[in-house]
């Protein structure tokens, strides 16, 4: 029986704790957070709010630009010259905020130009300062350099200070317009905290990199972003459709729905964040066998007890009748959690720090290609509803589970 206490010296391990830390901590708050609102603002008002987060995530992408993948694994093959990832640091900074700049450029456009942004457009201006927060936040040098443990404290104190004010000051549906402004500030928080730890504590410098280095940190994430882009055209972009086609009351029952079956998914975060760093470094394919053995049936079993106790949970959680429509969409939508599971693992933790990059990232795309135009012809036809939508998120996570199979064939990756 291994040693508890030098088990826990292990950076990979010391790592993991962290990631699950973090990521607990960034999905139980709105886990609880969510259903409050539901019952508070109402099922209209929690789908405007469902409806502004959900364009903010946009924002959130396209700011990230695939960093969060790119970054990490050129800090975790570069952390013996402190000089490159410096430069790569400050150069990911740079290309970030003038994304963040753009960001802003669009949201103020959407808001100026089209009836339904414009109405509320102070309450998805509000929703900025998450996309502001988020470029300050470099998840993935802490990753790259297996040293979460620095960030992960002061990230849950951030975080937590952002959702106690929910349950505070907001107790009717017209309280909706706070809901951006205290999510804002938690994020912000966050920012400003890692900023002081990378500089102050990790002892990076700041200067402005040659242009060079600004086009390589932009050029490298590239195929990242189209990647993550074209993951969200059958994530995010689905709640925006709804929303514009079928109004606030769809969006919020398919919303909540959505945000149990996305928080069954984000619990494979801290594995695949530390995966990816580890596989890119060391190629242990035995290592990965041994995690996707052992990782695979528990979700098959968890998944099971979760769809025969379903009813309960959405009555627990939300309070609502069965006949509302959540509990048929978190029902399909939690059947396509079978692949889902396998399938991250399959993909950035593997096939991508295997060194296969450009065929993950290029089923990525062919999928939301797929995604999107399951989409528009379910809006053509007129029979796009929050069922449907359901039924077409599993198939496109059903496909994409095909590809990356294949590709593990393909460049035979696992005997």
């Amino acid at each position: 029986m291994p040693d508890i206490s030098e088990l826990m010296k292990k950076p990979m391990v010391q790592n993991f704790v962290s990631l699950v830390l973090l990521q607990g901590i960034n999905y139980l708050l709105p886990l609880l957070t969510f259903p409050f609102l539901f019952r508070v603002l109402g099922v209209k008002y929690f789908g405007l709010v469902s409806f502004g987060y959900t364009l903010t995530q946009f924002f959130v992408i396209l700011t990230d630009f695939g960093f969060n993948l790119s970054a990490t694994k050129y800090i975790s093959t570069h952390r013996s010259s402190p000089e490159d990832i410096n430069r790569y640091l400050n150069s990911a900074f740079i290309s970030r905020f003038l994304l963040m700049l753009a960001s802003l450029l669009a949201l103020l456009s959407l808001t100026a130009f089209f009836d339904r942004f414009r109405q509320d457009s102070l309450f998805y201006i509000s929703y900025f300062g998450i996309v502001i927060g988020n470029m300050m936040f470099p998840m993935w040098y802490f990753q790259g350099m297996e040293k979460m443990k620095y960030i992960t404290a002061f990230n849950i104190v951030a975080k937590s200070v952002s959702f106690l004010p929910v349950f505070i000051f907001i107790h009717k549906p017209q309280d909706y317009v706070l809901v951006p402004v205290f999510y804002s500030m938690g994020f912000i928080l966050a920012g400003l905290i890692s900023i002081y730890i990378i500089y102050f504590k990790e002892k990076m410098k700041w200067f402005i990199p040659a242009l060079k280095d600004i086009a390589y940190a932009f050029s490298d994430s590239f195929t990242y972003f189209l990647s993550r882009l074209s993951l969200s055209m059958y994530t995010n972009i689905n709640t925006f459709v709804i929303g514009l086609v079928c109004g606030n009351t769809a969006v919020g029952y398919y919303s909540a729905a959505e945000k149990l079956y996305q928080a069954y998914n984000q619990l494979i975060v801290p594995f695949t964040g530390v995966l990816f760093p580890h596989i890119a470094k060391t190629q242990n394919v035995h290592f990965f066998k041994r995690v996707m053995k052992h990782l695979v049936p528990v979700n098959t079993v968890l998944l099971t007890v979760i769809l025969i106790c379903s009813s309960h949970i959405i009555s627990i959680v939300y309070g609502e009748p069965t006949q509302s429509g959540t509990l048929t969409v978190f029902r399909i939508l939690i059947c396509g959690c079978f692949l889902t599971i396998p399938s991250m693992l399959l993909g950035y933790p593997f096939l991508a720090a295997m060194g296969h990059v450009r065929y993950t990232n290029f089923t990525v795309v062919i999928v939301s290609i797929f995604h999107v135009a399951g989409l528009s012809i379910l809006v053509l036809s007129g029979i796009l509803s929050i069922y449907s939508v359901a039924i077409l998120v599993v198939l496109s996570e059903s496909l994409i589970f095909v590809f990356r199979v294949g590709g593990v064939r393909k460049y035979r990756l696992i005997g």
